[in-house]
């Protein structure tokens, strides 16, 4: 009778330190995956910031380039729509999975404007020679360069996300706490490639 109270009691602190260990075991993968989501949303954020300052360049670059070529205006009606769907996705953005898509093809359209733009430049050697332009074009450039780097910060974040959802136990967790995989931001490399050189 003694030995089977001892038993159960045993059996107790065995369960409990397995209960225990369970939940201890939840919280940890579950706080390791909202800091991975956390890492995915800062380095978003950063892409959003680099694109909202290229943007915020481009109405100055219009300016420059109207003064020498006013009769341009197809770009520069297409460079004020898209700066106004950027604005529009930004304003509205903490959704990290609709948005990738949305902003990789307004990155896209962005780059093409953006270039036409400096193809315009080009039949005009008084306003390529201009400081204003030269300082906005490398400006221009410089953003461009930061929205790459931050494109793939964001992309290794996402990956380091989506790498750990798939372990296992965290996978268990993602389900249970309803994480689901993040989209990468897919730009289009010739894009930015074709921008470059026209800089």
């Amino acid at each position: 009778m003694e030995q089977g109270k001892g038993l159960k009691g045993y059996l107790l602190i065995v369960l409990a330190v397995l209960l225990l260990g369970m939940i201890g075991w939840f919280m940890l993968s579950y706080n390791a995956l909202v800091a991975k989501e956390e890492q995915v949303k800062t380095a978003w954020s950063q892409v959003e910031s680099n694109i909202q300052r290229k943007v915020d360049l481009l109405p100055n670059l219009v300016k420059v380039v109207k003064r020498y070529a006013a009769h341009e205006k197809e770009v520069y009606a297409q460079i004020a729509a898209l700066r106004s769907q950027v604005g529009k996705i930004l304003g509205q953005s903490h959704n990290v999975a609709i948005d990738t898509e949305k902003m990789a093809a307004i990155q896209k359209q962005l780059n093409a404007a953006t270039a036409r733009l400096f193809a315009v430049a080009e039949n005009y050697p008084m306003l390529r020679s201009s400081e204003q332009f030269l300082q906005l074009q490398s400006q221009i450039e410089g953003a461009e360069n930061r929205i790459n780097i931050t494109r793939m910060q964001f992309n290794e974040a996402v990956g380091s996300f989506n790498a750990y959802l798939r372990h296992i136990p965290a996978n268990i967790v993602a389900s249970v706490g309803g994480f689901k995989p993040k989209a990468y931001f897919k730009a289009e490399e010739t894009a930015y490639k074709k921008l470059t050189l026209e800089l």
